[in-house]
Parts: structure tokens; C-alpha cells; sequence
């Protein structure tokens, strides 16, 4: 079946209204794909907060646990939101999914799929999947994020319970808005620590390599030694993507291409005040933190400038993404070496990422780093959260801007 004949919705639907994923492989018999799950431990959880003492193996030195962020006394805290991070084992010991449209050879090539911001299903980027492995051939694998999809505990999503938290919140702060049972656990865990973001994303980043090298030695089911894997990164997917592509640590991604949708602006060009990311509060609590420790050069947090200011060759690429003046010149030179080799796409109408902060970083200041950079608009009420809506009325609409978008992915990427 010519998969730029499915209209969107009705793609969308076959997936969210069939088999769940097994390990072995779930077939789709009317779509012509079969989607795997595979096992993952994750040793970069121990970076994560919670420990009482840290030892970087690198290095041989030893840190001692961070000293508490203090949160405003105000805040009450739902006991399910207070276990340690580095005791959240569905974190550590998750499952990422594989599709494929033949499970009887094994393949040389993949497209990574990193997800945006607070989001817990598969659902919307099946489709995506769906779409890169018709137009390229090569295996899709959707991983995620630290404390994203299945490896975020089920109570995070409980509608009840995350209610009564988004309800305390917005009492706690006249000047809070955008609350919601939807974010109300990441935002409570942002304010509270806001490192999370950093540790979170090292733990992700230490993931992700160890996969590119289970994929390079032969060690994933399905895939032959000396797989190479591009990347498709959508939102605070793509801000990762970049990173790590900035940093390519032991040259993993040397032979990779990136295509960005509605991502790659610095932290600080940003704005993820959202029912379905983050509530103002922790949005505004996660921008100053970081702020104010660049300014100082993390001179009070030692395991933090450890991995951002000194140490850390590749880690420390994630200074280079959190304000847009700040090691702005040793960023664009980065990118000038990486263009060729990264694409992106942004909405017209995206409000939490907004296309000229994508131009801005990904083309610089003076608009010369070559790397492509196209803004797009639909004829139809969209979101950065919602690029494809799931309205009938809209359907023709929404599927042609999503062919559009899938269309250039899969050519930028099946080279």
C-alpha cells in the first residue's frame, strides 16, 4: 500500500487501535509493518539524583550528593513525587520499540526517533515512524528520554492524582498559570530541582551512546555489526539530538544525519509554559537556575561544573544550548562543522519553539552557517504540541502537511 495514500488520521487510528507492541514483534497486517520491543538497562541512572555519593569513573574522582535546592517552603509535595530518582526503576530497566517491515534479515541502517517534552505515549510518532521506514527502508527505533514514555512511573500519569497536585500548585503561586494534571509532575520535579534537566539528559546522553554502540558491535536483535543510525528529533528531542550530535562521543555519529522538527533554540529561546509541558512557574524556576549558575560558572555546584565547565569534553556541549549569547562563537563554529549533515523544519505558528530562534541557532547570528532551515505553515489550526490534529474536518489539510514533513525527513535522511 502507497503510504502517502493513508490519510493521517486513519494511519493514526490503525495504530492506536491495534495489538500492543510484544517482544518478539506485533504485526500490522494492513500496514505491512511489525513492531518490536527490546529490553534496555540504563547505566547512565547513576548519575542521577539521590545517591549519597557520586564517582565519576572517567576521572576517579568522588562527589558528594548535591546539596538539596531548596524549593519554596510553600510547596507540598504528593508522596509519589517524592522517591529519589535514581530509585525509579521502570527508569532504569524500560523497554524502546523497533518497526520494521521485514523481521526475517537483519538491517544496516536505522533512524533513531526522539520525542518531545512531558510526553508519555508512542501514539502520535507511530505515524512518523511509519512514514520514514516506507519512504527510506531502514529500521525505525523510538527511544526515550529519561523519565519519558514507559520509563516515567504510571502515577505521574494519574489523572486523579495529578490533578489534586496541579490544583495545590496553582493555589501555592497567584502568578502561576498554564497548571494541569498533564504537566503537574514535571513541573513540581523541575522547580524542585531544576538540575533534573541536566541529570536527566547526561543519563539519556550516556543511553543513547551506549545504544549507537550496541547497534555498531552487532549487539541489537535484528541488526547487523556496524549498523549506522540517523536521527529524527522532534521539540526537546531535537535540543538533545544536537547536543549529542555537537558532542559525537568515540564518533558515533560520524557518518549520521539529523532532521529537526520544531527544535534546536537554545534554552533560554524557548517558552514551555504549556497545559502539556510546563506550568509558568517551573518554566520560570528552570530559566533562572540556569542563568544564574552560567553567570557564576556553576561555582557552587561541583558535581554540575564538573561535567558542564571542565572536565567533560563532550557533556560540556550542553553549556553551549542554554543561553544563546553565552559560548555563542564556539557553538557556531560546532554547527558550521556539522552542517551537511542537519536538516530542519519549523512551524510559522509554534509559540514554545518559535522558527526564528531555530534560524538563530542553527544558522547564527549573521545567517551563515549552512544548514537548511525551512519554516512551514499549515491551513489549519496547530500547535507545537499537536503538528498534526486529529480533526476529520481537517484530515485533507493535515495530510498534506504531514506528507510534506515526512517527505522531506525521509529525503534528507534515506541518503
Amino acid at each position: 500500500m502507497n503510504s502517502k495514500a493513508i490519510p493521517y488520521i486513519q494511519l493514526f487510528n490503525a495504530f492506536n487501535k491495534g495489538p500492543t507492541p510484544g517482544e518478539d514483534g506485533t504485526a500490522y497486517p494492513s500496514l505491512g509493518v511489525n513492531i518490536a520491543r527490546r529490553k534496555f538497562r540504563s547505566g547512565g541512572a547513576l548519575v542521577l539524583p539521590g545517591a549519597m555519593e557520586y564517582h565519576c569513573a572517567l576521572h576517579d574522582l568522588r562527589f558528594k550528593a548535591d546539596r538539596p535546592c531548596a524549593p519554596p517552603d510553600h510547596l507540598e509535595y504528593p508522596e509519589l513525587l517524592k522517591i529519589p530518582d535514581i530509585d525509579i526503576i521502570c527508569n532504569r530497566e524500560f523497554e524502546y520499540l523497533i518497526m520494521t517491515h521485514d523481521t526475517k534479515r537483519d538491517y544496516e541502517n536505522a533512524i533513531i526517533i526522539f520525542h518531545g517534552l512531558n510526553e508519555k505515549k508512542w501514539d502520535k510518532y507511530l505515524p512518523w515512524a511509519y512514514r520514514l521506514l516506507k519512504q527510506t527502508g531502514k529500521a525505525i527505533i523510538l527511544f526515550p528520554l529519561a523519565f519519558h514514555m514507559d520509563r516515567a512511573p504510571a502515577e505521574w500519569a494519574n489523572a486523579k492524582l495529578m490533578q489534586r497536585t496541579a490544583e495545590n500548585r496553582m493555589k501555592e503561586s497567584g502568578s502561576n498559570s498554564h497548571t494541569s494534571f498533564v504537566n503537574a509532575a514535571i513541573s513540581t520535579r523541575l522547580e524542585e530541582d531544576p538540575r533534573r534537566f541536566f541529570w536527566t539528559g547526561l543519563e539519556t546522553f550516556m543511553d543513547v551512546r551506549t545504544l549507537l554502540k550496541q547497534l555498531k558491535e552487532g549487539g541489537v536483535k535484528g541488526f547487523s555489526k556496524g549498523t549506522v543510525a540517523d536521527i529524527m528529533a522532534y521539540s526537546i528531542g531535537a535540543y538533545f539530538a544536537l547536543i549529542f550530535a555537537m558532542a559525537d562521543p568515540e564518533g558515533l555519529l560520524r557518518r549520521a544525519k539529523l532532521f529537526l522538527f520544531c527544535g534546536a533554540a537554545t534554552l533560554d529561546r524557548m517558552y514551555p509554559i504549556s497545559r502539556y509541558i510546563l506550568d509558568a512557574r517551573a518554566s520560570s524556576r528552570l530559566n533562572s537556575f540556569y542563568l544564574e549558575h552560567v553567570n557564576n560558572g556553576f561555582a557552587e555546584e561541583d558535581r554540575l561544573r564538573h561535567y558542564i565547565e571542565t572536565e567533560h569534553s563532550g557533556e560540556s556541549y550542553f553549556k553551549m544550548m542554554l543561553l544563546y549569547h553565552y559560548n555563542k562563537a564556539e557553538r557556531e563554529s560546532r554547527l558550521r562543522g556539522l552542517a551537511g549533515r542537519i536538516s530542519a523544519v519549523a512551524l510559522r505558528q509554534d509559540e514554545v519553539v518559535p522558527p526564528a530562534e531555530v534560524l538563530n541557532t542553527l544558522k547564527g547570528e549573521m545567517r551563515d552557517i549552512d544548514i537548511p532551515v525551512e519554516v512551514l505553515d499549515f491551513p489549519y489550526p496547530y500547535t507545537h504540541v499537536t503538528p498534526f490534529v486529529l480533526q476529520e474536518r481537517y484530515s485533507h489539510e493535515v495530510t498534506e502537511a504531514f506528507d510534506v514533513v515526512m517527505t522531506k525527513a525521509g529525503d534528507w535522511l534515506k541518503g
